[in-house]
């Protein structure tokens, strides 16, 4: 199996529905690497789902009616490799003579491709002729009807039409048939929304085609950590005036309540403190959030497949992938944290306007230990693990609703990475609303001089200007995080793209 692009499926010519699918069921039989799949990850993957206090025969019916899901998808990406086959020019005889040589080494599959390319109207008949032939007389039963066959099949997907069916030749229509399946009709109880999906006695081909996220490399990872890198420091650095004056705002509100907005909180420091202000902790800003995007990018890669693959429950993935996106900032903040506490420093204290990085670092260490550069961690965590969870949950899912939305954004680059900017500035936003009280008390910590905790400040901040104290600032670090959070996953993209790691997903796309 291999990757193949994503897009809803066409109607084939060259093949029947009930070909697709009944060549997946022979498929999940007899090609080790399908097999493989179907066993080790979506029957223990629907088993996990379902009620185990269910009664015995309703918990059947759910688990038949999940694998027949699953197994309409499966058939859309058996349906991508005939085409590609059909694409190189070659005809159903090559096709048959090709998976006879691959899964026809008995007689019971030789039946079975035999009945699978009856179903096909352009019938490669004299290849037909030749496989039957090489079927034992014992194997040659005039084909029986069973009413109950299409229970029987639609139990489970991996089953193949009994022995009781045998292709027959039919003089009068010139081709062979399958005089057992005259009177079975399709069966829909599985599903609700039938839109994209083509039905037949053997079960579904599915609109799209199975997608999972492929397996990572070390050196993927690595890509991760220098796309995020990137991404995270050019858009940090570009905001920088953005977050000043986001600061300043919450730094001090009552020297700011006139201003009010970003654009007039930006011209009074500009004004009265000069342009070069609205650049002021540049250093640590560079530095805390290439630390940043090496470790929050991979490390969300890392923790949701480790996440997604210990507990494969579909109800639980918003959970999960919001953990791996708490888990990842953690990582992130242990750089993170004393970065920013010398970034609001040198924003806020007007004793260190104007000295650089290290200066500041000397300043803090004989003033008051280096170790207080990490007092506001516990609440640095709050916030960030907040912004983390919320921003890679709602881009994500945002991301999903608008190519489910537009399909055919999802074709061009140009279009994947305009949607990747516009779900950033979504997330950003969202994010922002989520963490902005931490955002606050975090300000007011780190612009005190000496230790300070998190309850105090809070109460603190209350106290002075009640609950809408801890939103002080939040229209201008809206915009911030939307402009950043947009710049962050659009360059983060188009470098992933550049280094060849754009799509992370699998599309089972049979080999045949």
């Amino acid at each position: 199996m291999d990757a193949a692009p994503k897009g809803e499926l066409e109607p084939a010519d060259a093949w029947s529905v009930d070909f697709v699918v009944y060549l997946a069921r022979i498929l999940l039989n007899y090609d080790e690497a399908s097999s493989a799949w179907w066993q080790a990850e979506v029957v223990p993957t629907v088993e996990a789902t379902l009620d185990r206090s269910a009664p015995e025969p309703l918990r059947r019916a759910k688990r038949a009616a999940k694998l027949r899901e699953v197994f309409a998808d499966y058939t859309a990406s058996v349906e991508l490799g005939l085409r590609r086959y059909q694409d190189q020019g070659r005809s159903p005889s090559n096709l048959l003579r090709r998976l006879a040589d691959r899964y026809g080494s008995t007689e019971e599959q030789r039946r079975q491709l035999a009945l699978c390319f009856c179903l096909l109207e352009d019938q490669p008949r004299e290849l037909l002729s030749e496989l039957l032939s090489s079927l034992g007389l014992e194997t040659r039963l005039q084909a029986v009807f069973s009413p109950a066959l299409p229970d029987y099949l639609a139990m489970d997907p991996t089953r193949l039409l009994p022995d009781t069916q045998y292709p027959v030749w039919n003089g009068g229509l010139n081709r062979w048939v399958i005089p057992g399946l005259q009177a079975a009709q399709p069966y829909t109880s599985a599903f609700d929304d039938t839109k994209g999906v083509e039905l037949s006695i053997f079960g579904a081909r599915g609109p799209e085609a199975v997608v999972k996220e492929r397996p990572l490399t070390g050196w993927d990872y690595l890509l991760f950590a220098a796309s995020g890198a990137f991404g995270c420091s050019v858009t940090h650095s570009l905001v920088i005036p953005l977050d000043v004056v986001k600061t300043r705002l919450q730094a001090e509100p009552k020297r700011f309540e006139a201003a009010g907005d970003l654009v007039s909180g930006a011209m009074l420091i500009s004004r009265e403190e000069g342009a070069s202000s609205l650049l002021a902790g540049w250093e640590p800003t560079l530095l805390g959030y290439l630390w940043y995007g090496v470790t929050v990018y991979p490390g969300y890669e890392f923790f949701k497949r480790v996440y997604l693959n210990a507990v494969p429950i579909e109800d639980l993935r918003v959970f999960l992938i919001l953990l791996a996106g708490a888990t990842a900032t953690v990582f992130a903040c242990i750089g993170v944290c004393p970065a920013e506490a010398c970034r609001i420093r040198m924003v806020a204290d007007p004793q260190l306007k104007g000295l650089g990085l290290p200066k500041v670092l000397q300043r803090i260490s004989e003033e008051d230990g280096l170790g207080t550069l990490f007092d506001g961690l516990s609440t640095l965590l709050v916030r960030q693990v907040l912004f983390g969870m919320m921003k890679f949950l709602v881009f994500d899912y945002f991301a999903d609703f608008v190519f489910d939305l537009a399909p055919s954004l999802a074709e061009k680059t140009e279009t994947q990475l305009l949607v990747s900017f516009i779900s950033g500035a979504v997330a950003g936003i969202t994010s922002s609303i989520v963490s902005q009280p931490a955002d606050t008390v975090l300000t007011r910590m780190n612009q005190k001089q000496g230790r300070a905790f998190f309850l105090e400040t809070g109460q603190e901040i209350y106290s002075e200007q009640g609950i809408q104290g801890f939103f002080a600032g939040l229209g201008s670090r809206s915009v911030w995080a939307a402009c950043i959070i947009s710049g962050q996953f659009f360059l983060y993209d188009v470098c992933k793209s550049f280094l060849g790691v754009k799509d992370l997903r699998m599309f089972l796309n049979v080999q045949v």
